[in-house]
């Protein structure tokens, strides 16, 4: 054989293998990449949810072992189940004719699943573009221009779906969910998040633009609206065309008190004996509107508890805090990363509590929080799945998180063609938080010489 041909022969070889180097940089070196995977919405041409139609919003971690969850979209929402023991996602069918559901499942009395709808939060929202400044002013606009599409809507419905008999059925993408439609609590508005009281008879609700919280009686089908508890239309961000509102609702079980945010980042507490909404002594972390020229606080994102007792918070300036209810005190534990927003929080089973970082429009990341409080924050980094030649994805929104009986972490893709992803957490690093990846050691882009001959 001529050098030559020898030559042309070498340049071939070499250039997968500089293609393989320069493929595989992005692969995440904070964790072992095969506990990461992704299960797509159905079967393709047969029942896999439409892209448009994707964005997964809401999960829950069901008592009898499956993971529920719920999409907004375009034109139309779904339900689907992820079954541990096929290990594939089922959709459930549409639900009614709503467009989104945001973080609003609840598991209530029998395993029945709650569920609260209302307008897609994903939307954009269509800005004007001219308009009088000097008289109206852009956050007068701004609310003219988020209120706009609630002129002709009805308001969100709270349906009721019982999985005992609605699982066994199979759906196509034009099936309609077997739903109970329970009512609209408040004409026009958006159900923006619920809890339920500690007997699972009322649900406690805030809803979206106009922050009312509002009491639902699940056997008379009644609602008691509490009004406006937000005294400020704020714009604090970081989706700066939403109007600030706290996203999640916590209620103690044993005094029944319902907690939330505030104006200017006071929790509020509603007491049922007294039926009353009250400021509390406890002040959230975060950016206030003292350094800019408009009036601006941070809100609660999501609460969470863990296995003893103690309530953690998240908020939208991405803070995880500890709260005190008795003695009315706030412990910051600190932020898991610069970027704002704590999108999805949920306790896990091996002593960790997991997290969903991120703005809008930016690569959200997975986090921890060792709640021994030994080993503090520890980056699990962005969602990359790698199973090529066969299929591979890097995801970056996510606004939902569910923890499954065998401690299987699940986080819902909210972009379009929404997956859910499946993180199966590992064995404990004594000493190690971060173990070293020695693959992306040996492939780092200051060392091109030491690509591996074998991965």
């Amino acid at each position: 054989m001529s050098a030559q041909k020898c030559a042309v022969i070498l340049i071939l070889i070499t250039i997968p293998a500089a293609n393989l180097a320069v493929a595989q940089q992005w692969v995440n070196p904070n964790y072992d990449t095969h506990r990461l995977d992704y299960r797509d919405l159905g079967y393709p041409k047969q029942n896999l949810l439409p892209a448009d139609n994707s964005r997964i919003t809401a999960l829950l971690a069901h008592s009898n072992g499956l993971i529920y969850g719920a999409t907004s979209g375009k034109t139309q929402s779904y339900l689907f189940l992820y079954n541990r023991y096929i290990n594939k996602v089922r959709p459930l069918g549409q639900i009614a004719d709503a467009k989104g559901i945001y973080h609003c499942l609840l598991e209530g009395q029998e395993g029945r699943i709650y569920i609260g709808t209302g307008m897609n939060m994903l939307a954009p929202v269509k800005l004007t573009k001219d308009f009088p400044v000097e008289y109206e002013g852009i956050e007068k606009q701004l609310w003219k221009d988020i209120c706009a599409p609630y002129q002709s809507f009805e308001g969100g419905h709270i349906y009721r779906y019982n999985p005992a008999t609605g699982d066994l059925h199979r759906y196509t993408n034009e099936s309609p969910c077997p739903l109970e439609d329970l009512g609209v609590p408040i004409e026009g508005h958006t159900i923006y998040a619920m809890t339920f009281n500690p007997d699972k008879t009322r649900i406690y609700g805030v809803t979206y633009p106009y922050a009312h919280l509002f009491i639902f009686d699940i056997a008379s089908k009644r609602t008691r609206d509490l009004g406006e508890f937000l005294t400020k239309k704020v714009y604090h961000g970081p989706e700066r065309h939403w109007r600030t509102v706290p996203r999640a609702l916590y209620c103690d079980p044993n005094s029944g008190c319902v907690y939330t945010s505030g104006d200017n980042g006071w929790l509020l507490r509603y007491d049922p004996e007294t039926e009353k909404i009250e400021m509390t002594d406890m002040h959230l972390p975060g950016e206030y509107w003292e350094g800019y020229k408009s009036w601006d606080y941070p809100v609660v994102e999501c609460f969470e508890t863990d296995g003893a007792g103690h309530v953690y918070a998240g908020t939208d300036d991405g803070h995880l805090v500890r709260l005190d209810f008795e003695n009315e005190q706030v412990m910051v534990l600190g932020k898991p990363r610069i970027m704002r927003r704590m999108r999805a929080m949920k306790t896990g089973k091996d002593g960790n509590l997991y997290m969903i970082t991120g703005e809008l429009e930016r690569v959200c990341k997975l986090h921890t929080y060792d709640l021994s409080g030994r080993d503090g924050f520890t980056e699990l980094g962005v969602f990359a799945v790698d199973r090529s030649p066969y299929y591979s994805k890097r995801a970056y929104q996510f606004d939902a998180m569910a923890v499954g009986v065998d401690g299987t972490v699940f986080c819902g893709e909210s972009d379009r063609r929404g997956k859910l992803f499946i993180y199966t957490p590992g064995p404990a690093f004594k000493g190690q938080t971060n173990p070293t990846n020695p693959v992306v050691e040996r492939m780092r882009l200051d060392t091109p010489a030491l690509i591996p001959e074998r991965l």
